[in-house]
Order: C-alpha cells, then sequence, then structure tokens
C-alpha cells in the first residue's frame, strides 16, 4: 500500500482476509483507489481504480481497508466466475464478518456492472436467511420450478436449545432440510434425528435433502418434492 499510493485502501479478498474471514486463499494483494488518481504498480498487487471507492466505506482504525460488507461486494465483481462472486456474498454473512442487510445495501450501490442483478438476487436471498452455498442452489432451483417460497433458518426454541430449520412450509406441514457434508458426523446426525422427530410429533414432515445426492438428479428430486405439496393441498401455477 506504501508503494502504491496514500489515498488506497485494501479491498475485496485482501480486505476481508484483514478483516478476520477464513477460507480464503487468495496471494494477489487487490487494493482500490479513486478512479482518476495515479496510483503506482507494485508487484503482486492489483490495484482497482474505481468510481466505487468511498472514503465513508473505510474502517476507521487499523490498517487501511473497506469495511467487509462493501469488500465483499467488490470482491463479488472482481470475482473470476458467477460462483465464486456468490460464494465470497455468502461467506461474509455466514462467518458474521458483515450482515445481510449491510451486504444488500453495498449490492444497491452497485448502478452497472453485468453481475448486478445475480448480486441483487444473492442478496435478497442472504436477508431472508440462506447462509449456504447449497441453499442458494436449491432455493434457485424451487423458483425457477415455481415452488411455495419457504421460510428460511427458521428458529426455534427448545428445551433443549435453540434449533433451526432450513426452509419451512408451514402452509403444509413440510420441513426441507439441506444437508451438507457436516451432517454427516455422529453429533451433527444425532441432532438431526432427535429435531426430525420432535417435528414428526409435531405432525410435520421432514424431507431431508443430502446435497451430494441432489446434484445427481435436481430434477427428479423437484418432481417428487413438487408431487408432495400437491398432496398437501398446493396448485401448481397455471401454464
Amino acid at each position: 500500500m506504501l508503494e502504491v499510493g496514500a489515498r488506497v485502501a485494501l479491498d475485496g479478498v485482501s480486505a476481508l482476509q484483514q478483516a478476520g474471514v477464513t477460507s480464503l486463499t487468495d496471494k494477489i494483494v487487490h487494493v482500490i483507489a479513486p478512479k482518476g488518481s495515479t496510483p503506482s504498480r507494485a508487484s503482486g498487487v492489483v490495484v482497482h481504480e474505481s468510481r466505487l471507492f468511498r472514503e465513508a466505506d473505510m474502517v476507521g482504525a487499523g490498517l487501511r481497508r473497506t469495511v467487509p460488507a462493501v469488500a465483499a461486494v467488490h470482491a463479488a465483481l472482481w470475482a473470476t466466475t458467477d460462483r465464486q462472486a456468490a460464494y465470497v456474498l455468502l461467506l461474509v454473512v455466514q462467518q458474521r464478518r458483515a450482515r445481510a442487510t449491510d451486504v444488500a445495501a453495498a449490492v444497491a450501490a452497485v448502478r452497472r456492472h453485468r453481475r448486478r442483478l445475480l448480486l441483487r438476487s444473492v442478496a435478497r436471498d442472504l436477508v431472508g436467511g440462506i447462509e449456504a452455498l447449497s441453499e442458494l442452489d436449491v432455493a434457485a432451483d424451487m423458483r425457477r420450478r415455481g415452488l411455495p417460497e419457504p421460510d428460511r433458518q427458521v428458529v426455534r426454541r427448545r428445551p433443549s436449545g435453540t434449533e433451526y430449520l432450513d426452509c419451512d412450509l408451514p402452509a403444509y406441514d413440510i420441513v426441507l432440510e439441506i444437508d451438507g457434508a457436516g451432517h454427516e458426523e455422529p453429533q451433527q446426525r444425532l441432532d438431526d434425528v432427535v429435531r426430525d422427530i420432535t417435528l414428526l410429533s409435531e405432525g410435520r414432515s421432514v424431507v431431508r435433502l443430502p446435497i451430494a445426492t441432489y446434484a445427481l438428479d435436481r430434477e427428479r428430486v423437484l418432481d417428487a418434492l413438487e408431487e408432495l405439496l400437491v398432496s398437501r393441498g398446493w396448485q401448481r401455477p397455471a401454464a
């Protein structure tokens, strides 16, 4: 940063790493500079001259960097793929480095970019409670098929502690749980079994969706889910 110029700041993935976000392995240093400035170039540093540079977005103390919500949005704009872009937005919320509403506000500040609509869609899902890439995939598929929009990450207070339901469809007494690799751990499987039994005792049907299995044939799973919803009174949208 000293080599590049006085007004620059860490941004994107570099600012997130500095903020403590884990699972990011980029070794290139990303800095942002005001549009029209004349920053120097340095080895191993990518300089982004941008109209998105705002002094109001800088962290007030320590190494000069953009706040996590803004850094995540900029990292998403500069990502190689749309998948990477969605992942970095999810990551900063999942690790509680920024609130979903703050990420959504930062996305709203982006006026012109080919990923603008994608980021708005991801931000909307984050505000709705999605916290994993697998949940984002299932949400997009359900929306594409016109299936009912569930309540996400519903909090339940139980004597044994707090529980979270991934996708709750109370109008149809269905709970859809999206299981990643972590659900194979013995303790997590025990927690899942106890929660499923509790939900069944309340008259709810629990559908567990291992994400690796779902990826084998998404449409087949969605067909079966649609039939279940129809059996519970849901009406397919008119063609």
